[in-house]
């Protein structure tokens, strides 16, 4: 059997990996999904069950429905002021899919892809797949926090650069892009002439402002934008599989296509769920929200005390990405931590070189879970790091 050069080329996810060793550990700490360990509310689930019983089991307009897609652009239009019509917005199987179609539209073999660093490793996977390259462009370290390096951008970008991805709220580094940065790349992707990919899945989960920066609000046309967003984190949706992309209307057109031969439409009854979410589900989002900010003050004040370890603030999202001082090998590292003290974190070489020596922890669950997962943590450092 001859089987792809490209797909055989593709890394496997180390957050798999780590799944896959947490089936040997009795009762592991499954710190390593960025997903809750709430359900999804019950207004919503109420709202699926309302939509099977009143027939939502069919095919759908590939996009979603008009309603889905107009309830979008006025929640575009409530939190960060950007006008969208609903020819505008492209409803997918998740937000994966969402970037999956863009990429594949945009993107010819030989073309290069700029990729802000640590990220989440999808990004790097999807080009290769397409056969363009992913360059990394790592992230500044100030301190202990994370900056954005503007002429590390700039040097990497040439002829070829089709698109810079941007994650923030970042996964799995909790940094924020601020307003003055946006307008900097903005202007250099006018300059250069290439695509913005502003994966904004985490802007609700922010904890120092409303909702995060979303480039919609710098952006000065819709060419050179895409931002893809979910139904996931902000309303505990991740096995419902909605997401959805804000484009230009050529580029959703053409997105539109190329998802009939993928997945044909979202799933109806989540489509009837995500417009519930999105118009009545304000109240849930600041309860979650209240919720996610006691875990990550619990994570916060516990991970500052450990010796070795160095922390940068998690503004957003609901993931820690501590450094622990001297470490090399953070996937070996990852696998001992699981093995010998029960606690399943990520490896920061999963998301890309600049993340060596950190490891990825997601907050978003129950204290009963993160308070002895961070004291068999410290434990394990200070066996495995110290003097």
């Amino acid at each position: 059997m001859h089987l792809s050069l490209q797909a055989l080329g593709a890394k496997e996810s180390m957050i798999r990996q780590m799944s896959v060793i947490a089936e040997k550990v009795d009762k592991p700490y499954r710190l390593y999904f960025g997903e809750s360990d709430l359900p999804t509310p019950e207004f919503i689930c109420r709202a699926a069950a309302d939509a099977l019983r009143e027939g939502h089991t069919f095919y759908t307009p590939t996009a979603g429905y008009l309603e889905l897609r107009e309830a979008v652009a006025a929640k575009v239009r409530e939190i960060h002021g950007a006008e969208y019509r609903p020819s505008e917005v492209v409803c997918t199987a998740g937000g994966v899919m969402a970037i999956f179609l863009a990429l594949r539209a945009l993107l010819d073999p030989g073309d290069n892809v700029l990729v802000l660093e640590p990220s989440w490793p999808l990004f790097n996977n999807i080009i290769g797949l397409l056969g363009a390259e992913a360059r990394p462009v790592p992230l500044a370290l100030e301190g202990q926090e994370f900056v954005l390096d503007l002429d590390r951008v700039r040097a990497l970008a040439d002829a070829r650069t089709r698109l810079l991805i941007v994650n923030s709220p970042g996964n799995p580094t909790g940094w924020v892009i601020g307003r003055e940065e946006q307008e900097a790349l903005w202007q250099l992707a006018l300059e250069r002439d290439f695509v913005i990919l502003s994966d904004e899945v985490y802007d609700r989960i922010v904890f120092d402002r409303p909702v995060a920066p979303s480039f919609t609000a710098v952006a000065t046309d819709k060419d050179h934008l895409v931002v893809v967003n979910s139904f996931s984190k902000t309303y505990n949706m991740t096995g419902w599989r909605l997401g959805y992309a804000l484009v230009a209307e050529e580029l959703a057109r053409v997105m539109t296509k190329l998802e009939e031969y993928v997945v044909s439409n979202p799933p109806a009854m989540a489509q009837r769920a995500g417009i519930v979410a999105l118009r009545e589900g304000e109240d849930y989002v600041k309860d979650l929200l209240g919720k996610y900010a006691r875990r990550r003050q619990v994570v916060v004040d516990r991970l500052r005390t450990i010796p070795r370890v160095a922390l940068p603030n998690p503004v957003g999202g609901f993931y820690a990405f501590p450094r622990l001082e001297g470490l090399r090998d953070s996937l070996s590292f990852a696998k001992d931590l699981l093995l010998e003290a029960r606690v399943g974190m990520v490896p920061g070489v999963a998301f890309g070189q600049s993340g060596e020596g950190h490891l990825r922890m997601c907050f978003a669950q129950s204290e009963e879970v993160l308070v002895p997962a961070l004291d068999a943590f410290s434990e394990f450092v200070e066996r495995s790091l110290g003097d």
